[in-house]
């Protein structure tokens, strides 16, 4: 998960002229460990993007229809309006995480167009 957040905050800072933003939302319980997980990651690995718990719940928002067995799902959305969906696999080799993340990027820069 660090590399794709690593690369979408980078995303972000390339693209800010461009009004790019981008916020991360850990699918986890609200508390006290999973907050200071995120806050060690956004210190650590020097990130910009806001990192952010539910406050409702780990399912997410059921408008999303997130699956529950997919690790990570990544939204590309441009006013409120999802144009690209992916769900990753946590299994996947390092050459499928590749050339998943080249699809998010190129998604997330054809919504700036």
């Amino acid at each position: 998960m660090t590399g794709l957040v690593k690369a979408i905050d980078k995303f972000v800072a390339d693209n800010k002229e461009k009004r790019a933003a981008a916020y991360v939302v850990l699918l986890a319980e609200n508390n006290a460990a999973n907050q200071a997980k995120l806050a060690d990651l956004a210190k650590n690995e020097g990130l910009s993007v806001p990192l952010t718990l539910p406050a409702d719940g780990a399912a997410g928002p059921p408008s999303y229809k997130l699956h529950a067995e997919v690790p990570i799902t990544v939204l590309v959305a441009k006013k409120n309006r999802v144009e690209a969906n992916f769900a990753l696999a946590a299994t996947a080799d390092e050459e499928a995480q590749k050339k998943e993340l080249s699809n998010i990027l190129a998604a997330a820069a054809k919504v700036l167009e």
